[in-house]
């Protein structure tokens, strides 16, 4: 019973994190617990062997990392829309207390959702003045994006990978205890 928890819980951070109130953090602390309760889980469910929990924690790592990241992006292509939108205002953000880089605030004017702030890091600045394709959500449920950040094939075959991956560790980890019987 303990690992199906651990799976649920991973799903929902990937909600806290997609829905609002779109905490990192809370969704971390839930994420992080869902794949130890998966791991102790299936430890418990194998009898206890070191390998079941290597396994079964690599893989509901995964699990959440590809449930958070590219299930936001899912989210804004399955309900939301991409427009076409002007950056009327970017500003470097000093993050060096917490991470080794610097971030941005862009300011995007968007035809149909109106104006949106999106945070990205060094990589993913859009100058000011320039066109870029939003993701964004009319009904506002969703935080937007800039649409290049989500490549939709790469998000689909990275949550379908990762729930075989989950799945296979649990039936490799079946295997190993009906051959040891």
């Amino acid at each position: 019973m303990v690992a199906p928890a651990g799976l649920a819980a991973i799903l929902a951070a990937a909600l806290v994190f997609i829905l609002p109130p779109h905490s990192t953090i809370a969704a971390l602390v839930i994420g992080i617990a869902g794949v130890a309760a998966f791991g102790l889980g299936m430890v418990r469910f194998a009898g206890g062997p070191w390998w079941a929990l290597i396994i079964a924690v690599a893989s509901s790592a995964l699990l959440f990392a590809a449930v958070t990241v590219g299930g936001r992006g899912l989210a804004l292509h399955t309900f939301g829309l991409t427009e076409s939108c002007q950056v009327v205002h970017r500003e470097e953000v000093d993050t060096r207390s917490r991470y080794q880089h610097y971030g941005f605030v862009h300011t995007v004017a968007c035809p149909l959702g109106g104006t949106f702030t999106i945070r990205t890091d060094s990589t993913d600045r859009q100058p000011q003045g320039a066109r870029a394709a939003v993701l964004d959500d009319p009904g506002g449920l969703l935080e937007p994006d800039f649409a290049i950040r989500h490549n939709l094939a790469v998000e689909i075959i990275a949550l379908l990978a990762s729930i075989a991956l989950v799945a296979g560790a649990v039936e490799f980890t079946r295997r190993r205890i009906r051959a040891a019987s």
